[in-house]
């Protein structure tokens, strides 16, 4: 009889998104057992800390209809590509999934990835998938982070989740945050205790620090603090902090740039509200992405890892391609993080001519992305605030633009979406994604009018699952040329320079 706790031996066969190792059961895994029933084999099962290949020992936690999850207990026939972990929170902490695989192989699995989703695509031929590009240095790229409080004993915590629970650990050290992110939540604990500041607690909907936010400028040295807390009353605390967390990030290399309050007072797991309060220093601050300067805001998006970004970015507008006069569309723009490489490259060009339409919901990263260019003196490129979708919508029987470049959520494009973009007929589709299924849905929708030029996945998040990649597509038939054209009104629009 199979019971929580029953050990199975089990042939290891894939990874899934989660980094569990996806495998069968060759038979119990105790001494005196029978050998596992056909009901046993035929379940999958998903094992915590497993790689490819390995034949492990793992103890049921988890029995559902069609799979079981179960964790590793021992390696019997272990992967050649099976390291020692460099982190002392893995693999209890949530944070990494890929700490145990050599960097080579954690590569090659992610380009699998890629293919096995985008290989039976229409014209997705094995030339079309170019080698991923990895990162020389794996450590401490994030230039966002997040980190939870919670409080035991009395004692205020700070750190990560431990993996599929809400238990938090107590972290002091990290190799993918920032360095002097984790310099700055070490002071921040040892303040709050000083100070007796309470952290939050979901279940008795009492305390104070919720989360603290951390947003590092590799470029400019400059760091953001975003305390979120339960409380408004804890704003003079903070401030009193300041002279503290300054010298911590000094002696990081750093200069604290910008403190805010972000008050969230909602019950639910939401970790940010839009309730945002200025408390020190400057409003933003700043990254650069091949010599094009940014301003983040507290709640701006942006990409965490600046090295990759910069290799993904050279790739778009490589692959976008534009001549004078080209009008290029950016649909989920946010703070015109591609949009302002794309008309840097324009402007560049002898005549100079062409333009850069960016559109995004967000009335904040708007406002960021009209800043942006203004910083960087760029003059040919207009970012519109609207829902992309009911935008296109609206625009579909006016567009006349040469390329469209696609950045859209988790989630991916809706139908909307698509319809307007399948029938706009551009000459290049430039698509960039950070799941690989919706990608290959939505590559599929588009496959009548748009093919397959090249698939570039981009390791942006070393040492986790998660895997960027732009697929770059032509019109079929581009002879035939038939685009459309935009009517960018002045009260869509701010143009840098009538701002």
């Amino acid at each position: 009889m199979v019971t929580m706790d029953t050990m199975f031996r089990i042939l290891i066969r894939d990874v899934n998104e989660r980094g569990q190792g996806v495998g069968t059961v060759l038979n119990d895994g105790h001494n005196d057992s029978v050998n596992a029933s056909d009901l046993d084999r035929g379940k999958v099962c998903f094992v915590n800390g497993a790689l490819p290949g390995e034949v492990v020992t793992a103890r049921l936690i988890e029995d559902k209809r069609n799979y079981r999850v179960l964790d590793l207990v021992d390696v019997e026939v272990p992967s050649p590509d099976r390291v020692l972990p460099d982190c002392p929170y893995y693999p209890e902490c949530g944070s990494c999934q890929l700490r145990h695989l050599h960097y080579d192989a954690e590569l090659r699995l992610k380009e699998n990835r890629v293919r096995h989703f985008l290989s039976r695509l229409e014209g997705a031929y094995p030339a079309k998938f170019l080698p991923i590009i990895g990162v020389g240095d794996t450590r401490y790229y994030r230039g966002k982070s997040i980190f939870p409080f919670s409080q035991e004993d009395g004692i205020v915590m700070i750190g990560q989740y431990r993996r599929g629970t809400n238990d938090l650990i107590d972290i002091r050290c990290c190799l993918v945050q920032s360095e002097v992110s984790l310099a700055l939540v070490n002071t921040v604990r040892e303040l709050a205790n000083m100070d007796e500041v309470t952290a939050y607690d979901r279940t008795t909907q009492q305390g104070i620090l919720r989360h603290l936010v951390v947003r590092t400028g590799f470029a400019s040295r400059h760091v953001m603090l975003v305390f979120v807390v339960n409380d408004p009353s804890v704003k003079e605390t903070i401030l009193s902090w300041v002279p503290a967390l300054e010298e911590t990030a000094l002696g990081a290399g750093y200069t604290l740039k910008s403190v805010w309050k972000n008050l969230q007072t909602s019950r639910d797991n939401r970790i940010l509200s839009d309730d945002y309060r200025f408390l020190f220093g400057e409003e933003t601050i700043e990254e650069e992405i091949n010599g094009v300067r940014y301003k983040i805001s507290p709640d701006s998006f942006f990409q965490v890892n600046p090295v990759q970004t910069e290799k993904l970015f050279r790739k778009v507008v490589k692959a976008a391609n534009t001549k004078p006069g080209d009008r290029v569309l950016d649909l989920y723009c946010g703070v015109g993080a591609i949009a302002l490489q794309l008309a840097s490259d324009i402007a560049s060009h002898a005549q100079g001519s062409g333009e850069v339409i960016g559109v995004e919901i967000v009335e904040a990263a708007v406002d960021n992305a009209r800043d942006n260019a203004k910083l960087n003196g760029i003059e040919n490129v207009h970012f519109i605030k609207a829902e992309a979708s009911k935008w296109l919508h609206e625009q579909k029987d006016k567009l006349m633009i040469d390329v469209i470049v696609v950045d859209p959520p988790r989630k991916g494009l809706d139908h909307t979406a698509l319809d307007v973009i399948r029938n706009a007929n551009c000459e290049r589709l430039i698509y960039v994604s950070c799941n690989p299924a919706t990608l290959a849905r939505d590559l599929a929708l588009l496959s009548d009018r748009y093919q397959i030029e090249t698939i570039q996945p981009v390791d942006m998040f070393p040492r986790t699952m998660h895997v960027e990649t732009a697929v770059i597509l032509s019109k079929k038939n581009a002879n035939a040329r038939n685009c459309v054209e935009i009517d960018v009104g002045a009260e869509d629009y701010c143009k840098h320079g009538n701002l």
